[in-house]
Parts: C-alpha cells; structure tokens; sequence
C-alpha cells in the first residue's frame, strides 16, 4: 500500500479538488486545514463521497510546531502537497502574521518531514507573484522556469522566501507557481480588499488564468510522478486561451455573474515607461509542465461558464436585468474614487497598495538565500 498523502489548505479551492482527485485514485488522504465553519462543511462533503480512498481529516494550524510534528509522525506521509497559505491581499493587513504563517508553517512543516526515516515528496503552491512587477512592453516574452524572481509584494517575497527553506531542507521537492487560479469560489470571495486589488491592476496588464480543477489535476498528477517532477519549477497556467489581460478577465467574471461587461474605461492602463508600474500575472510557458502533469483539461469558455452557473439564479437574473443601469454607475463610480485618490493616468498599482496598506505590504528586499535553513 502507497503512503498516504497529506494535502495542507485541504478544504480551499484548490485543496478540496485535489483532494476529491486522489481520493477518487484511492489514495489514503490526510486532509488538513483550519477548522472553519467552510472547512467543516467541505470536509464533510468529501466524507460522504463514495470513492476508493481513504479520507482522514484533521484540524491543525501549522503555527503549531508540536501539532504538525505529531501529524506527519502519526501518518507517515509519502507526499505532502503544501496548499495552506495566507493570501494577498488580506495578508497585507497583517504581513507579520502572514510572514509567519507562510514561512514559518512551511518550516515547521519541513522540520517534520525531514524527520521521517523515507523522505516526503514535497509539492509546494508558489505563485506569479515571486515574479514581480511585469511589464509587457519591456517584457514581451512569456515567463519560464529560468525567468529570475524578483517579487514586489509582501506575499510574493513570503513564497520566495518558503521556496528557499524547502530548496535548503534536502526534502525531494517541486514548486508549482500557479497563475490566476479561477472557480465559482473566485467570485464568491471578493471582499473589500480583493476591489483594492482589482482597481489597482492595470487594465492592461497580462493576467494567465487557470481553471481551480486543472491546478488540482497539476497537483494531483504530480504526487503519483515522483521523479518526473522531483527538483522541478513548473508553471501551472491554462492553455492558450487563458492568456488575457486583466480588464478582459475581470469583464468575463462581471459578465458571468450577470452584470456584464464594464469595457476599457473602467481601468487605468499601466505605465509603458515604469516597470514598476505593473502587476505581477505575465504569461507563462507552460510546455514543460504540461508535458510532464497533462493538467490542462479545459477551456477558456468553460471556466466562465462554470462560474455563471453556480451564479444563483435569481440573483443573476436580477443583475443581468439591471445591468444597464449598473453598469455605467459602475463606471462612474470608479472614475470619482480614481479622481478623490488623485490617481493619475496611469494605474502605478503599487503606490495605491501601499498608501492603502502602508509600506509594509511591499518586499523588504530579502531573498531565497536568506531564507534560514529549518531548524536554524
């Protein structure tokens, strides 16, 4: 019998299909998270699937270096797939607490598993954000393996930080650096400081998504090709028809929950000259790891199309008829709040982050090689 597999950020987007995936594979799968009232629900939604897997859930905050050592010495992972995070833009509220919470829970993690007599395989979610701000105008050519990191944002320095301590830890490894990961669960959690982050994005700044299943099959794929991907930065993006920019893919989802689109205007375009003046969601190639996980199962159309229909119907109805009211107030709306802020004519996202925020929702300047070594 295979070792089990331990799934961290088990009942989030990515982390419920993944697991769900290799349950249906019959995997043994130690589902952990956080105990929320969403995570219960999830959990219990996967319980009662009929799968040949074996499901074990558990509640455990990584922070906690004595509860994770307990769970991985308990269930001997072979592989641990590392979904758990603090994401932006709620981690620029509290960058300690995410720095903590990033790199530390991955340390302790690390810590546990290089106590195993077999070594895991450690899968680790990274993000476009090590990348940086990406000028396509300087930067035309698509983002690989190879390309430096350089992030410009406190969650994008907290994945290159985490990528260092699992690259010092000895542990067989690979990094997948996701794009914009899309599902029904996008839509249904923006919140007030996902609109900052929108409205700081240029509404030209080019945005590769993914279908949330295709990341999971990515994962999942990868835990049963240990030495294909062992050592591995794989870049897990959609096919072609993902490529986008970001006013394209923000109108997709406002015309998918009934609003429609709100065009060109309702964005600010980012700075040709600036290169800091940009988002951190270029293009990838993903040739590479599409050739070793076969992950890219959909299309374009059927990610809008799977986020329209878990839309509720009454109220999509409602916003699709009110829609040409909304949306030039929409616009409006947005035109005042660029005006009140003395936005210029260029989006300069990182300078309404940070005024937001506060300086410390940028990259203080470390790097992987700083990173300390788990147990240091």
């Amino acid at each position: 019998m295979s070792a089990p597999v331990l799934v961290t950020g088990a009942f989030g987007q990515v982390g419920k299909r993944v697991t769900e995936l290799l349950l249906s594979r019959g995997h043994t799968v130690v589902a952990t998270d956080l105990r929320t009232d969403t995570a219960l629900s999830a959990a219990e939604k996967l319980a009662g699937a009929t799968v040949p897997g074996t499901l074990h859930t558990t509640f455990a905050d990584l922070l906690d270096s004595d509860a994770v050592e307990a769970l991985v010495d308990e269930h001997r992972p072979g592989t641990i797939i590392h979904l758990a995070a603090m994401f932006s833009p709620q981690s620029y509220r509290n960058p300690q607490l995410a720095r903590r919470i990033n790199v530390g829970g991955t340390e302790n993690l690390v810590r546990a598993g290089q106590r195993l007599s077999t070594a895991p395989l450690l899968l680790f979610a990274s993000s476009a954000a090590v990348y940086g701000s990406r000028n396509p105008h300087r930067h035309p050519e698509r983002i690989t393996a190879d390309t430096p990191v350089a992030p410009i944002d406190q969650y994008g320095e907290d994945k290159v930080l985490a990528e260092g301590v699992i690259t010092h830890s000895g542990l067989p490894h690979a990094f997948l650096r996701l794009g914009g990961v899309l599902s029904p669960d996008t839509t249904a959690g923006i919140n007030t400081d996902h609109l900052v982050l929108i409205r700081a994005t240029p509404g030209d700044n080019r945005l590769h998504g993914v279908d949330a299943r295709d990341v999971a099959m990515a994962f999942a794929n990868a835990a049963d090709r240990r030495d294909s991907v062992n050592g591995k930065v794989l870049l897990i993006a959609g096919n072609g028809s993902y490529t986008h920019t970001h006013r394209d893919v923000e109108d997709a989802m406002f015309e998918a929950m009934g609003i429609g689109r709100l065009g060109p205007s309702a964005s600010l375009p980012g700075d040709p000259g600036d290169d800091r003046g940009w988002a951190f969601t270029g293009w990838f190639d993903t040739s590479e790891s599409q050739a070793l996980l076969d992950f890219q199962q959909h299309e374009w159309p059927e990610t809008v199309a799977w986020i329209a229909e878990a839309q509720p119907r009454l109220l999509r109805t409602l916003l699709r008829t009110t829609g040409p009211l909304l949306r030039p107030a929409i616009r409006t709306a947005l035109a005042v709040q660029r005006r009140f802020e003395h936005r210029g004519p260029y989006a300069d996202p990182w300078t309404l982050i940070s005024s937001r925020y506060g300086p410390q929702a940028l990259a203080r300047g470390v790097t992987a090689n700083s990173a300390p070594e788990p147990g240091v």
